[in-house]
C-alpha cells in the first residue's frame, strides 16, 4: 500500500473520530469521497480501512459497513477471520460480522450464523444453507437517482451483468381496485424470461399501492389480472402513486448476494429480486390460497425505490401457488392457464 493510501486511511479514521457531532455530515461526506476512489479496484485499501476503523473504534458507521460489499473474495475471507478474532477479544463488531456472514456464510460456524436474525427467518425454508438460484432486476438507468452516496449508487447489486430481453417495470396497471377505485400499479409482466421457455408463463403483475394487507388477483389465459375477494379496506393506506415506468433486464444473482437482509441493506442494496429467498422486514409472512390452508410460494419482491413506495416505506412481496388447472400468485405465485394472485406489503 502506498504512503498516500495510508494517509487517506488515517484521514478517514481521524474524521470519523472527530467531534462535534454538528459537523458529522460534512465529515462523513469527505470520508465517503475518499473511499469512493477505491471502490472498484481498491480491495486491499478497503480491507486496511475496515481494520483501522475497528482498531480505532470508529467502525460503527454505514460507510465502514458498506465498503465490505466491495471487497474481493480473498479479502472478504481475511476480514471474516479478523472479525472473529475481535469477537474473542470482546470487541463489538456485530454489524460488520453480520454483513460478512450474509455474503459468505460458509466462512462462519453455525453458532455464529444462529445469532444473526435473518438466518433465523431463512431457517423456515427447506434448505436454508443452499438457497435457490434467483435473478436481480437491473434497471437501465442504474441505481435510483436519489441514492446520493457513491457506496450506494455503485453497490454491486445495482450493476450485475444482465442477460435476456428488456421489459417494462412500473407504470399504470390495466385494472381498477374495487375497494378504493384507484387504477392498479403495474409491477412487471413475466414472459419466458431468462431463456427458460415455459419457466415463467406470461403473467402481468399489478397491485393496489394503497393496501397494507394481502390483496388477491385472478389471471386469465393471457396473464391479465382481475382483482378478487378478499379486497383490502378502502381506507387502508394512502401511498404515493407509483406510475413511473422503467426499463429493466434480469441478471443471474451471484452466490454472494443470494441472501440479502432488508435491515442491513437499508435502501443501499438492490432488493428487486425474482425468486430465491425473501428479504423479510418483520419475519416470514406467507399468505395462503384463499379458502385453504395452502401457503403460497415466494415469486418476487420490490423495494420502496425506483419509483415505488410501499406504505410508509418497506417491501412488496409477490407470492403464488400452483393449483389444479390454474396458477396462484400473491405479492406471492404460479401455473398454466390462469392465476389467482395476492400482494402483501410490509412496513418497518
Amino acid at each position: 500500500m502506498s504512503d498516500l493510501e495510508s494517509l487517506e486511511i488515517e484521514t478517514i479514521v481521524r474524521l470519523l473520530s472527530k467531534t462535534p457531532r454538528a459537523t458529522i455530515q460534512a465529515r462523513y461526506e469527505d470520508c465517503t469521497a475518499i473511499a469512493a476512489r477505491h471502490l472498484k479496484d481498491g480491495s486491499e485499501f478497503l480491507f486496511a480501512l475496515i481494520k483501522a476503523a475497528v482498531e480505532a473504534d470508529v467502525h460503527q458507521t454505514n460507510l465502514i459497513d458498506d465498503v465490505i460489499s466491495f471487497l474481493d473474495d480473498t479479502h472478504l475471507a481475511r476480514l471474516a477471520f479478523f472479525l472473529q478474532g475481535k469477537v474473542k477479544c470482546g470487541i463489538d463488531v456485530e454489524d460488520l460480522l453480520a454483513h460478512v456472514a450474509l455474503q459468505a456464510p460458509e466462512l462462519f460456524p453455525a453458532s455464529t450464523l444462529g445469532d444473526i436474525p435473518d438466518f433465523a427467518d431463512w431457517l423456515t425454508h427447506e434448505d436454508p444453507h443452499s438457497p435457490p438460484a434467483c435473478h436481480h432486476f437491473i434497471f437501465e438507468e442504474g441505481a435510483p437517482s436519489d441514492m446520493s452516496f457513491p457506496t450506494h449508487r455503485n453497490h454491486p447489486t445495482w450493476h450485475l451483468p444482465e442477460a435476456g430481453p428488456s421489459f417494462a417495470v412500473g407504470g399504470e396497471g390495466m385494472a381498477t381496485c374495487p375497494a378504493c377505485g384507484n387504477r392498479l400499479v403495474h409491477l412487471v409482466t413475466l414472459n419466458d424470461l431468462g431463456g427458460q421457455r415455459g419457466a415463467f408463463p406470461r403473467l402481468r403483475l399489478e397491485t393496489c399501492e394503497g393496501s397494507l394487507e394481502p390483496t388477491y388477483y385472478s389471471h386469465d389465459a393471457a396473464g391479465v389480472p382481475t382483482p378478487i375477494a378478499p379486497f383490502h379496506s378502502s381506507d387502508d393506506f394512502a401511498s404515493e402513486r407509483a406510475t413511473k415506468e422503467s426499463i429493466a433486464r434480469l441478471a443471474p444473482t451471484p452466490q454472494r448476494w443470494l441472501r440479502q437482509s432488508y435491515g442491513i441493506s437499508n435502501s443501499r442494496q438492490n432488493l428487486f429480486r425474482l425468486g430465491g429467498l425473501p428479504s423479510w422486514i418483520q419475519g416470514p409472512q406467507f399468505p395462503v390460497v384463499p379458502g385453504t390452508d395452502r401457503k403460497m410460494k415466494f415469486l418476487l419482491q420490490f423495494d420502496s425505490l425506483a419509483g415505488f413506495f410501499w406504505g410508509s416505506g418497506g417491501m412488496l412481496y409477490v407470492f403464488g401457488m400452483k393449483k389444479a388447472g390454474s396458477h396462484a400468485i400473491c405479492r406471492n405465485t404460479r401455473d398454466a392457464t390462469s392465476y389467482s394472485a395476492a400482494s402483501l406489503s410490509a412496513v418497518p
